[in-house]
């Protein structure tokens, strides 16, 4: 992943959580932090977070990486920013000019 492309996919989705959650304090959210258990998110603010990913980027199918998940190395922030990096084609946010 090239690094300014990672950071600002890493920033989006941390904005997206602490949105979410407003509880989480932005610096508890490390790349090994599990969305489920260290961040304490449930299936309704996991649907939260991934439509406002959809909203941003455009259709996205979490459900690959949530099905895949859960049997590898588990919900991290790191597993999902892996994914969101092959499946954002581009840092354009939906509905902007490109």
């Amino acid at each position: 992943m090239h690094e300014h492309r990672a950071q600002a996919i890493r920033t989006m989705l941390i904005e997206q959580i602490v949105a979410v959650r407003p509880e989480i304090a932005e610096r508890t959210v490390t790349d090994r932090s599990t969305l489920t258990g260290d961040l304490g998110m449930d299936s309704v603010d996991l649907a939260e977070t991934f439509e406002r990913i959809r909203d941003r980027f455009g259709p996205i199918d979490i459900a690959d990486w949530l099905a895949t998940a859960t049997r590898a190395e588990g919900d991290t922030v790191a597993s999902l920013l892996r994914y969101l990096d092959g499946a954002v084609p581009a840092l354009v946010p939906a509905g902007s000019p490109a």
